[in-house]
């Protein structure tokens, strides 16, 4: 009977904890509460604050379009492509996606060093991706409204999750795991 007991207790140890997956989790769901709160609040309350990141989306979409065709004007929060428009609206900006990957970021249980290191690498890479989104859906749209509303809703939406998660992952294995490994090897 005391062998079991060993037995049994020394494979309670061997299992690992899900207290720093919990906690990740927890944490993650109570930043990104108050990120998207906050967001929201402040998106609505200061709409006119706020045009000037719309407004550089489009301008910069319309500008990067503009180097391969003459076919397109900007202006203010409108971009058209071959007649084919598009408003450039909060939800267009990218900024909420960027409050996820912060949260996940700022739940993620590493130094303060490598959680900016995370913010600092992965913000502009969701809004050069979101940049890339915004052009695409623009040029398709001037050849396939079908294909632009299916891209718009559906593909996007997905693609938008699978790149915050990458570039989430990416920061984990590039500066965080690194990190460990070059303590490790030092140590």
């Amino acid at each position: 009977m005391a062998a079991r007991t060993k037995r049994q207790s020394g494979r309670a140890k061997e299992k690992p904890s899900a207290g720093p997956v919990w906690r990740f989790i927890l944490w993650f769901v109570l930043i990104l509460v108050g990120g998207g709160g906050a967001y929201a609040y402040l998106s609505s309350k200061y709409h006119e604050s706020m045009l000037w990141i719309m407004r550089g989306t489009a301008t910069v979409t319309g500008w990067v379009v503009s180097i391969f065709s003459d076919a397109v004007t900007y202006h203010g929060q409108m971009c058209s492509f071959q007649g084919f428009n598009v408003k450039i609206i909060d939800e267009c900006t990218g900024l909420f996606e960027m409050v996820i990957y912060s949260a996940a970021v700022l739940a993620f249980p590493t130094t303060w060093k490598n959680k900016g290191i995370g913010l600092l690498m992965g913000i502009p890479g969701i809004y050069l991706f979101n940049l890339i989104r915004i052009i695409v859906l623009l040029v398709v749209g001037a050849y396939s409204y079908r294909t632009f509303e299916f891209m718009h809703l559906y593909f996007w939406q997905v693609t938008l999750i699978i790149i915050i998660a990458s570039i989430w992952i990416g920061w984990l294995l590039l500066v965080v795991n690194r990190g460990k490994n070059q303590t490790a090897v030092s140590g």
